[in-house]
């Protein structure tokens, strides 16, 4: 092994040392109450140390979520790969993701933060970008359990595969945000079961999908039709406007 070899090694075992350090610090104090000093004191390094590794709390933070990405789409493979039927399968993911958040509530908080922009400009956005694609293999996972129970006729929606996952995620992070603490101050979600909830709003909508319901317009932006004053035929906006 050359010295450049061994080095990069060393770098790397470092790395990793300072990554199960950090873990144990953020999951007792929280992202907020955790300071780099406290990761330094952790893993018996140098401030500065620490910073030649990961700039900021927030970049150390994110390197974390990787492994809540993993546990994540585990437990979601898990119940897909189950011989259940398409409704099934689904019920079974969106429970797998209410308990994650339970499970794991602070690799939760962080996607959050990434949602919301607030780690933009604090790392790197190539990782940030990395994470959000790792992310999306479970709705793509969903989404071909979808397409095929249209296929088999399992569901007579007319919704797209896509949009059927994209309303059923939407709504069960709804209800999982609803009923988390900051929602306890609204009195009628104070006794509320939280996974009951979630499960219920979950399988009514699926219960919709069985259905042929009305064909509704495509989720994604369309210039919206228009009639004009001398024919009152239907014509499309133009996106450009003639000054």
């Amino acid at each position: 092994m050359s010295i450049s070899e061994r080095k990069e090694r060393e770098k790397e075992s470092r790395r990793q040392e300072i990554l199960k350090a950090a873990q144990r610090v953020f999951f007792r104090n929280g992202f907020e109450k955790t300071a780099m000093e406290m990761v330094a004191e952790e893993c018996q390094l140098a401030k500065g140390t620490l910073y030649r590794y990961f700039k900021s709390k927030e970049e150390l933070y994110v390197s974390l979520v990787q492994d809540g990405i993993e546990i994540l789409d585990k437990m979601i493979v898990r119940e897909l790969q189950k011989p259940l039927s398409a409704e099934e399968k689904l019920l079974a993911a969106v429970k797998a993701h209410f308990d994650f958040t339970q499970l794991y509530h602070e690799h939760f908080m962080v996607f959050k933060m990434i949602d919301v922009g607030a780690l933009s400009g604090k790392v790197d956005q190539e990782k940030l970008d990395a994470i959000q694609r790792a992310r999306a293999t479970a709705f793509e996972r969903m989404k071909n359990v979808v397409a095929e129970a249209i296929k088999r006729g399992e569901f007579k929606t007319k919704h797209r595969p896509q949009e059927i996952v994209m309303m059923l995620w939407a709504s069960s992070f709804g209800a999982i945000m609803m009923c988390g603490e900051k929602c306890q101050q609204f009195e009628m979600f104070k006794e509320v079961d939280a996974e009951k909830f979630v499960m219920r709003i979950a399988r009514g909508l699926i219960e919709s999908f069985k259905t042929a319901n009305v064909a509704e317009e495509p989720l994604s932006h369309r210039a919206s039709p228009v009639r004009t004053k001398k024919t009152d035929k239907v014509s499309e906006v133009e996106n450009e406007v003639n000054i």
